[in-house]
This record gives structure tokens, C-alpha cells and sequence, in this order.
């Protein structure tokens, strides 16, 4: 990183986090800081996003990948919000978003404790 550049990491989309996600994630954050250099861990930031989904976007992947809806389209876990440009999505619910970011933050901290989380929402 000679340029001076910090670099960014974008740790999204999150979803909920069961057992067999959280050891995705754990090897994946393990990998990130093996593969980089020092100098490159120093400047690491994070951005992390969890889920939000949408109707026509759900159709959609209903086509594509219906297996993979099932983990992202939970509406038991979910509830609606409007976008700040007027359309209508749906991300978990409050309580449960903060206990599933927590819980992801703590995994970045303990796995990646190089990786500096600039916002996560």
C-alpha cells in the first residue's frame, strides 16, 4: 500500500447468522488477514450491511435461486421499512438486527482484530 490508500472491505449482504454462516464467515475473515501484508492489515476498514430485501427483488430470486430465498426472505424475522426513496423493504427486525450485529461485530473482533469497522448498520 505504498500509494497511502486505506482500503475497504465491504462485509455485506448479512445474513442472519446461524452456525454453518458464522463459520463462513469466521474462514473468510481468517483468509482476509493471512493473504494480506501487514502494512495492508493496518489500513483495513469494514463497512458492514446487513440485509435488506424487497418484494420485486424476492420474485426475482425466487426464479434465479430459490434455495438461497429461503435463508434471505424470513418474514418471521422481519419487518417492513420504508427506503429513503420511497420504496417498501423489509430488514430484520430491531431487536434482532442489533442482537445479530453484535454478534457479527464480536466475530470480526475476535477473528480479524486487525479489521477497524468504520460503520455498520
Amino acid at each position: 500500500m505504498s500509494c497511502g490508500h486505506w482500503r475497504s472491505e465491504h462485509l455485506d449482504t448479512v445474513a442472519e447468522p446461524d452456525a454453518d454462516r458464522l463459520e463462513d464467515w469466521r474462514y473468510l475473515l481468517e483468509s482476509l488477514g493471512d493473504a494480506a501484508s501487514a502494512a495492508t492489515r493496518e489500513q483495513l476498514a469494514a463497512e458492514v450491511v446487513m440485509l435488506t430485501h424487497n418484494r420485486p427483488l424476492h420474485e426475482v430470486n425466487l426464479r434465479w435461486h430459490p434455495r438461497a430465498e429461503d435463508l434471505l426472505w424470513r418474514p418471521e424475522l422481519q419487518e417492513a421499512k420504508r427506503s429513503e426513496g420511497g420504496g417498501l423493504n423489509i430488514r430484520y427486525r430491531r431487536g434482532l438486527k442489533r442482537e445479530l450485529l453484535d454478534s457479527f461485530l464480536a466475530l470480526v473482533e475476535t477473528r480479524a482484530p486487525y479489521l477497524r469497522v468504520r460503520y455498520a448498520f
